[in-house]
């Protein structure tokens, strides 16, 4: 068993698979599966360029033998950094192929979250784009290299390969298969009870931690999605949020469609122009979205020179759906929506299609198996009456049992006998269907992008003129929320916004979308009873403000 790996107890196993949750297959060779009984149809789409299901099938196996040769083996970890693109479905079904593990970063994440996921899970590869947006993710690469001496391996995308990275076009176009059978993959076989992908929780502490996700249950997330949601081999399945995120990876995401026969299109941006033209040309039936792209859409004045009839549903999911936005989706789209409450540490709740009006409206589901176990708590973790709100706790055929190599927090996240502290403050509706109030964690929901108040924090309290700091959520009509940082500096010195991104941006190398988008200077904070920075009040005095400016603006 992987060190640090939380397995799921005895009595659990036995009971999953002989209900049938869990058939002990592998995630590759469940694409085995699925890309041989849909050999001739088209698997992928990118930027024009398609790719069949035998095509995707070939270069996978072809990957995977290369990993083999360059000293790859089950359970070692590989950091996936790759954006909406073919090499991103090569590189992460080759792995699973033979065990090694992908750790889902995201193309934006920088040298502060990289060279964390480097360390803590002693990961040997990195796979990297040779260019994105304004990073360098090559010299990246070597840096952390220079810290880390178990990376070894950094696998490149596209052209322009540094001599220090390895071409994953020139391992693709090298037909090793002729030299090294396909069939010695069975040799390296993973075990379905084992990790099989690490996901990245958003984290309320000031790191991102780690969410090992099996074989079994990764396999079981996405089969059952595809069957609520309906896909089918009709069905062309639109990503443009980042296929890196549970939601498009496997929710029912990449791994989902590929399973029912559809085609994948990768979209390499959420620009609103990039997505109309892509659905009009690929005649798009289905898209996972966030809220905040919805909005974005709903209201572009360009949207009616696209011809997006095609468009059947849309998976709205990463923070809720207000009723008012849901109703506008089918007059203005002209397609369905399934609302999900929706977490990588494993259960997900999903509205379906039948559902009443009101059950559409104004909950995000009910979750999808019967062996799903939902409590709804008081700070004192006692039940509270139906109907009435408090954090939510769950366990599950899908759900993890603990976060990798973190016993201490583990303590904290999960109860003693093995229930998720998701963090959310829920309440019943109707049945098992649920409604979403809010969060009770410590963090911003900046359009689906979770962010760690805690590690902003850290590196904002690193700026030689900060005394203190809190960073908080405020209300934002588009994303839903974005950051504001509240800072008290030494002996009151001034320190303007971009004074402050600037310092995060080169000196600490955090990503952008965790920047704060506000800035807020004080004199004092607001105290807690127990002497606290009370952050309540700070969300409240930051809403009120944004309300009146707004207001002002009227």
């Amino acid at each position: 068993m992987l060190e640090g790996f939380v397995p799921y107890p005895e009595e659990f196993v036995k009971r999953y698979k002989e209900k049938g949750y869990w058939i002990d297959k592998t995630l590759g060779e469940e694409f085995d599966e699925f890309t041989a009984k849909h050999k001739d149809r088209i698997a992928l789409a990118c930027n024009g360029e398609y790719v069949t299901y035998k095509e995707l099938s070939e270069r996978v196996n072809r990957l995977s033998l290369h990993f083999i040769a360059l000293g790859l083996r089950p359970y070692d970890r590989l950091i996936m950094q790759l954006p909406n693109e073919l090499e991103f479905a090569y590189v992460y079904f080759a792995a699973v192929k033979i065990g090694v593990i992908p750790i889902m970063a995201l193309p934006v994440h920088r040298e502060a979250e990289i060279s964390f996921f480097a360390q803590f899970t002693e990961a040997k590869a990195h796979a990297v784009p040779s260019s994105f947006k304004d990073i360098d993710h090559q010299a990246l690469s070597r840096e952390i290299k220079k810290k880390n001496p178990h990376l070894t391996i950094t696998l490149v995308s596209g052209d322009n390969v540094a001599k220090d990275g390895i071409s994953i076009k020139e391992l693709l176009n090298d037909k090793i298969e002729e030299r090294i059978p396909v069939t010695t993959l069975n040799e390296y076989r993973p075990d379905p009870m084992e990790p099989a992908v690490f996901q990245l929780s958003g984290g309320t502490t000031g790191v991102p931690k780690i969410i090992p996700r099996t074989h079994n249950d990764y396999a079981l997330t996405f089969k059952k999605v595809s069957e609520i949601v309906g896909l089918t081999e009709e069905s062309v399945f639109g990503i443009a949020i980042p296929v890196n995120h549970n939601f498009a990876l496997s929710s029912p995401g990449l791994q989902g469609a590929l399973y029912s026969g559809a085609k994948v299109v990768l979209i390499p941006s959420p620009r609103n122009e990039v997505v109309f033209e892509n659905i009009q040309r690929e005649r798009i039936t289905m898209m996972p979205t966030p809220p905040a792209l919805l909005l974005r859409w709903m209201e572009d004045p360009e949207l009616s020179k696209y011809d997006i009839s095609s468009l059947k549903s849309v998976l709205a999911g990463g923070a809720r759906l207000v009723a008012e936005a849901a109703k506008r989706i089918k007059p203005i789209l002209g397609c369905d929506y399934h609302q999900n409450l929706g977490m990588s540490e494993g259960m997900l709740f999903w509205t379906r299609r039948d559902d009443p009006e009101d059950l559409l409206l104004n909950t995000q589901g009910a979750p999808m198996f019967d062996d799903d176990e939902i409590r709804i708590v008081d700070e004192n973790d006692r039940d509270v009456p139906y109907g009435e709100a408090g954090e939510l706790l769950v366990r599950g055929p899908t759900t993890i049992r603990g976060y990798y190599n973190s016993p201490e927090y583990n303590k904290k996240a999960f109860t003693p006998d093995g229930f998720y502290r998701t963090g959310d403050v829920a309440k019943m509706y109707r049945g098992r269907y649920l409604s979403v109030e809010g969060r009770i964690k410590d963090t911003i929901n900046r359009g689906a992008e979770k962010i760690s108040a805690e590690e902003v924090e850290n590196h904002i309290l690193a700026h030689p003129k900060v005394e203190n700091c809190a960073f908080v959520a405020m209300p934002d009509r588009i994303l839903g929320e974005k950051g504001c940082a509240f800072v008290l500096t030494k002996n009151n010195q001034p320190l303007t916004l971009e004074e402050l991104n600037n310092f995060l941006k080169n000196e600490r190398n955090i990503s952008i979308f965790k920047l704060p988008e506000r800035l807020e200077l004080v004199t004092s904070f607001p105290m807690t009873e127990v002497g606290k920075i009370d952050k309540k009040e700070l969300r409240r005095i930051i809403a009120e403000k944004i309300e009146a400016e707004t207001k002002g603006e009227g």
